[in-house]
C-alpha cells in the first residue's frame, strides 16, 4: 500500500525490510525529515486536505490484514450494534452514567442510518491526526504510522483530524474551516457518524486502557462535536 502511495508521490516512508520473528511481524522504515507539530494552520490545512485525494481509489485491488468487512458494514456494526466492540463499549458506558448515554444515544441514531453505499477502495489510515504527521519549515514532510490502514472512504480521515482538533485541543479556526470543508463533502448524518465512530473509538480506548479520560471536558466536547455535525 505505501509503495503505491509513493508512486503518486505521497510522502510515505518507504519501508526498507520486512520479516516475522516468533510470530511477530515487524518492518523497518526509512525515517522522514520533520517532526510533529501541535499546531496546525490553514495552510497546512489546504495542504493536507490535498494530500488525501490521493487516497482515492488507491486501494483498489489491496487488502488489509486488518480488514474483515468493508467499510461500511463495519462502521455500522461498530456504531449500531450493542454487542460489538465490547471491552471499549463496556468501558465506556462504567466510566460515568453520562458517558452510558452517551454510548447508549449513538447506538439509537446509527440504527436508523443507511451506510450500505459507502466508498470502500479509498485508502484510509485510520489515524489521522497531528501525532502521524511530520513538519519542516512549515511544510508537510510526511504522514507515518500506517500499521492500521484499511480500504474505506478517505474523507473519514479527514473527520478523524476533524476531531482530534476540537477534543483536547483548542485549534478554533483551522477546525472551523476543516468543517466547512467537510459539510461540502458529505451529509450531516455522515459527518455525525464518522464523528461518533471517533468518539467511541477514542474515549473507549481511554476507558478500556486506563479507567479514565484524559480531561473531564472530553465527554463534554465529543457532546458538543456530535451536535455539531448535525447542525445545519
Amino acid at each position: 500500500m505505501t509503495s503505491r502511495l509513493r508512486s503518486l508521490r505521497y510522502p510515505v516512508p518507504r519501508v526498507i525490510a520486512a520479516d516475522r520473528l516468533d510470530d511477530i511481524a515487524f518492518y523497518v522504515q526509512e525515517k522522514l525529515p520533520g517532526s510533529p507539530s501541535d499546531e496546525l494552520d490553514v495552510d497546512q490545512l489546504e495542504a493536507l486536505i490535498d494530500l488525501v485525494e490521493l487516497h482515492a481509489g488507491a486501494a483498489r485491488g489491496l487488502t488489509s490484514p486488518r480488514t474483515t468487512l468493508p467499510w461500511g458494514e463495519q462502521i455500522h456494526r461498530d456504531l449500531a450494534d450493542p454487542g460489538h466492540w465490547t471491552p471499549r463499549k463496556r468501558a465506556l458506558v462504567a466510566h460515568s452514567p453520562r458517558a452510558a448515554d452517551l454510548v447508549r444515544g449513538i447506538e439509537v441514531l446509527a440504527a436508523r442510518l443507511d451506510l450500505s453505499r459507502l466508498p470502500g477502495d479509498d485508502v484510509m489510515h485510520t489515524d489521522y491526526g497531528l501525532g502521524n504527521m511530520l513538519f519542516l519549515a512549515g511544510g508537510l514532510s510526511g504522514v507515518i504510522d500506517w500499521d492500521g490502514w484499511r480500504p474505506g472512504d478517505r474523507r473519514a480521515d479527514l473527520v478523524t483530524l476533524w476531531f482530534a482538533l476540537r477534543i483536547g485541543t483548542d485549534q478554533t479556526r483551522t477546525s472551523t474551516e476543516l468543517r466547512r470543508h467537510l459539510r461540502r463533502v458529505m451529509e450531516p448524518e455522515l459527518l455525525w457518524a464518522y464523528s461518533a465512530h471517533n468518539v467511541l473509538r477514542t474515549l473507549g480506548w481511554f476507558a478500556f486502557r486506563h479507567g479514565s479520560l484524559p480531561s473531564p471536558t472530553w465527554l463534554a466536547a465529543s457532546e458538543l462535536l456530535l451536535r455539531t455535525a448535525l447542525a445545519a
